[in-house]
């Protein structure tokens, strides 16, 4: 049953890494000299004996590489990787606040204050309907206390709740990143 399991697995990465690249299956047969029929097969999962060559070539075709891990290796790498990618998104987000810290700081006097005292009226709509925490809405209270200046330097160390508080930001944020 395993086997079976990490079959269908194998097909589906492979189906969904000739979707990523928006290739067909007829292209994807031309660039590997694999036939389109095995490809449809394999997709499927109705090729159930198919050689090493032949998902070489298709991996190769695909810019894959077929690796192997020890049993029981999978359930860790998976745990490392959900690991990593939140670290990103809480750097994504304090990327974000730190850009919208330097924005406020080289706006207009008027436009920054407008944008602060929104995120203001978000924190009171949080309280009022009561949507968070007294603790969290307090929090952002006293850090969009005082004037913008203020509120930019604490956007930039807000604290050892950095990462709990930007995960829901009254601020509307799209953090700037290079494409990957």
């Amino acid at each position: 049953m395993l086997y079976h399991m990490r079959y269908r697995e194998l097909c589906f990465q492979l189906r969904t890494a000739r979707h990523e690249r928006a290739l067909s299956q007829a292209a994807l047969a031309t660039r590997s000299g694999i036939s389109r029929v095995t490809i449809a097969r394999l997709e499927t999962g109705s090729a159930h004996d198919t050689r090493m060559s032949t998902l070489s070539r298709l991996c190769d075709a695909l810019g894959l590489e077929i690796a192997t891990l020890p049993a029981g290796a999978r359930p860790a790498l998976e745990m490392l990787l959900a690991r990593e990618r939140e670290r990103v998104r809480r750097l994504d987000r304090r990327l974000g606040h730190a850009v919208l810290a330097a924005r406020l700081v080289t706006a207009r006097r008027k436009r920054a204050n407008a944008v602060v005292a929104r995120a203001r009226a978000v924190v009171d709509r949080w309280e009022r309907e009561r949507l968070c925490s007294s603790h969290y809405i307090s929090r952002w209270r006293a850090l969009l206390a005082g004037p913008v200046d203020r509120v930019a330097r604490t956007l930039l160390e807000p604290g050892a709740w950095a990462d709990a508080l930007f995960q829901n930001s009254p601020f509307a944020i799209a953090p700037e990143r290079p494409n990957r």
